[in-house]
């Protein structure tokens, strides 16, 4: 594992800002990746994603011959695939994937190491012939419109969820509180942003500033785009990285207003837990800590799923700007 360090100026630090919608392009290609990696460590909380998705063969002889080749887990995955024009929308993304210059296209295809037995396709592709852009636009289209347009209200909470809670600690402690929150994956070191990557490498912005993108399928590490030459991003984890969840809502603002031990659950629910996990945090019952559940899932604060034996809890949107709010009104010392 390598260091990637994003080199800021202080341009640079006043053109950084937080995408407000989820980039459907880099859901696409994280959610392959999903399902190309290790069931058993990837977290839970994908399991109800996973299970809604299409069984039937044709849907799933797509994915396999058509769109994991260009989207291999664990390795280098062509930068055209997720070009910045995607956080305008699914569709000015495809069409810019699909207009991408064939020299270009070759190049970062050559650099691709496909599964077993796609060799062929990905070199077809890399000609450029409009028989195959046709085909992989006709794929991505209906993987998004089958396994995640059903899904997206959930995504968009998640990285609107994330957006509102990054804004505000932006609004109260300046865009360096915000890139220190980031921890640990992303690591603050003014002024460079320290970022896990395959290879070390360095990335000077040069006054164009970055763009930080919550993803709802980026579960592991945050990625950079490979050319250091492109528009520069930074996709991470919404929800699930940086800050102590016990520190999000410090003071007693939050427990003057749903009482101290349905706050301590808030904040317990932060990165998500089970009912059991809910109860050893709270140190009560399994019954009790359900009762709490409940009562901050009716005030819309949680949600609530069924994942085999266990009850998974996460936070919505309110829930999270509940908690950030809570910070913001504790008495200052």
């Amino acid at each position: 594992m390598g260091t990637v360090r994003i080199h800021f100026t202080a341009a640079d630090l006043a053109r950084t800002h937080i995408a407000p919608e989820p980039d459907p392009l880099w859901e696409l290609m994280l959610s392959l990746h999903l399902l190309q990696g290790e069931k058993p460590r990837q977290p839970q909380y994908f399991a109800p994603w996973r299970k809604g998705l299409p069984r039937d063969e044709a849907f799933q002889h797509m994915i396999r011959t058509t769109l994991a080749p260009v989207a291999p887990a664990g390795a280098y995955f062509p930068d055209f695939m997720t070009p910045i024009e995607g956080l305008a929308g699914f569709t000015a993304g495809l069409d810019t994937v699909l207009s991408t210059p064939r020299q270009r296209m070759r190049r970062e295809l050559d650099l691709v190491t496909p599964p077993r037995g796609s060799a062929a396709w990905v070199a077809a592709l890399a000609n450029g012939r409009a028989a195959d852009l046709t085909a992989l636009g006709t794929a991505m289209q209906t993987y998004y419109d089958r396994a995640l347009a059903p899904y997206w209200p959930t995504i968009r909470a998640r990285v609107r969820a994330e957006y509102l809670l990054r804004t505000r600690l932006h609004s109260d402690d300046g865009i360096s509180g915000l890139l220190g929150s980031l921890r640990p994956a992303l690591r603050w070191e003014p002024p460079v942003l320290e970022v896990n990557g395959p290879t070390s490498r360095d990335i000077h912005l040069n006054g164009r500033g970055l763009t930080l993108i919550p993803s709802y399928f980026n579960w592991h590490n945050p990625m950079t785009m490979y050319d250091p030459e492109l528009p520069p991003v930074v996709i991470y984890p919404s929800g699930r990285l940086g800050g102590d969840p016990q520190s999000v809502a410090s003071g007693n603002g939050l427990g003057e207003l749903i009482g101290s031990t349905r706050a301590a659950g808030l904040r317990a629910i932060a990165d998500g837990c089970t009912t059991s996990d809910l109860a050893a945090g709270l140190g009560v019952s399994r019954s009790t800590a359900s009762e709490h559940a409940t009562v901050l899932r009716g005030a819309g604060l949680i949600t609530t799923e069924r994942q085999g034996l266990a009850v998974w809890h996460s936070l919505t949107a309110l829930g999270i700007a509940l908690l950030q709010a809570g910070r913001s009104v504790s008495p200052r010392t």
